[in-house]
């Protein structure tokens, strides 16, 4: 594996396990890194700057404030490509967190517009005190990696989860971030997400709960990698990103046509909209009055542009993948993942991802999902996961198709 040019930001924290942190930055600069190390003070209680400096052949940070005009933390972001926390203690966690940038480590993660690597480590009442579990849960959902910890020797003779994970796994989990970033180059993905609303009158509709955030992650990650992105979006509750092109529709032939127009030169297709499955055959041009009694309204089905891609190869690119999902209400990891199986057969799909979206934990207005992704290649129950973590595996794994066709 080769780092050759890659700019990395090592953040060494206070912690003892700051000793086998020298082994990290001399690994990553023997892959080719150029590594720059910022420590806070209690970590040169632990490891001296001179070690970093001789080793990574840069002088280390530590001083937020410099002589001149020079800011350091914006210097030392500024087109890095990694910022690497080892080791992260519960205290640096909780400012990473919280947003705190009161030392040229917090304020150089806070200016960084790069993936972030952490590797806790900390006594394991620490790791699993509820304040730490909900800093990390926060971090994860933003998009940050962990690398450990790992159970084993502690400080005080003590034993448990909460060990810095060994120098080799981290070097490796760094060379995984990094190794991500621009695999898609050059690639064009078409995304949609959040629900459709069809007309009943003017001011009534049928829809559903959906967010948006799940095609919204993935469309991020996608462009994250290096992907041309366009977002084809129905009504949303969620931000998007600047860095994503937005085509902004309503109903389900609006979002049909949006897409059709741009499948032909589209690498990847992700459908993760909810899409109402009805309609009403006539909508009123205007509002109908309660005192007018309940309506007869007949539903008839919306267009399936999921069975439509896939059924018709002339409508998309030679080689192109096209993903499907599926909300289901089973939670059985087993049925779901062969309703996934049934639902890619019949539309024709290369990949399905089917989430159960009956408990409060997984689905619709939740940043988590438990879900099954279904491929050609078998099924794999991801589990329950952050929508920012399911929508790096599943573009992992259409990466890899497209690095097949």
């Amino acid at each position: 594996m080769s780092l050759q040019g890659k700019k990395v930001i090592l953040c060494v924290t206070g912690g003892i396990a700051a000793y086998k942190v020298p082994v990290v930055a001399r690994g990553l600069t023997e892959l080719g890194a150029q590594v720059r190390v910022v420590m806070t003070r209690s970590a040169t209680r632990f490891v001296g700057a001179q070690t970093f400096a001789a080793l990574t052949g840069h002088p280390v940070g530590s001083e937020l404030f410099a002589a001149g005009a020079e800011v350091p933390h914006v210097e030392l972001a500024r087109g890095a490509d990694l910022v690497l926390v080892a080791p992260a203690t519960a205290n640096a966690i909780a400012k990473v967190a919280i947003g705190i940038s009161d030392d040229l480590m917090s304020a150089t993660l806070l200016t960084a517009r790069c993936p972030v690597l952490v590797a806790p480590a900390m006594h394991t009442e620490m790791w699993e005190h509820p304040a730490t579990r909900a800093n990390v849960a926060t971090l994860t959902e933003r998009g940050v990696h962990l690398v450990g910890p790992v159970s084993g020797a502690l400080s005080s003779g003590d034993e448990g989860p909460g060990r810095m994970a060994e120098p080799d796994d981290i070097i490796a989990a760094a060379a995984a971030v990094l190794s991500t970033q621009q695999e898609l180059a050059g690639r064009r993905f078409v995304v949609t997400a959040g629900g459709t609303q069809e007309p009943i009158d003017p001011v009534r509709f049928i829809g559903n709960r959906s967010s948006g955030r799940m095609g919204i992650d993935i469309a991020a990650e996608a462009a994250r990698r290096g992907a041309k992105v366009t977002l084809v979006v129905g009504p949303i509750t969620v931000p998007i990103p600047g860095d994503i092109d937005v085509v902004k529709v309503r109903t389900a032939e609006e979002m049909r046509e949006a897409v059709l127009e741009r499948a032909s030169d589209a690498d990847v297709i992700i459908k993760a909209a909810a899409v109402a499955d009805w309609q009403a055959d006539v909508h009123a041009e205007r509002k109908l009055k309660k005192a007018d009694g309940p309506p007869a309204i007949h539903l008839v089905p919306t267009p399936d542009i999921l069975a439509e891609l896939g059924s018709d190869p002339s409508l998309r690119k030679d080689g192109s993948v096209l993903v499907g999902f599926a909300a289901e209400t089973e939670p059985d990891p087993a049925k779901l993942a062969e309703l996934a199986e049934a639902k890619r057969a019949s539309k024709g799909a290369d990949v399905i991802v089917a989430n159960d979206v009956s408990s409060h934990d997984s689905g619709f207005e939740v940043p988590t999902n438990r879900a099954v992704i279904a491929s050609v290649s078998g099924t794999e129950d991801v589990g329950l996961v952050t929508k920012k973590a399911l929508a790096a595996a599943l573009v992992t794994r259409v990466a890899a198709a497209l690095g097949r066709s």
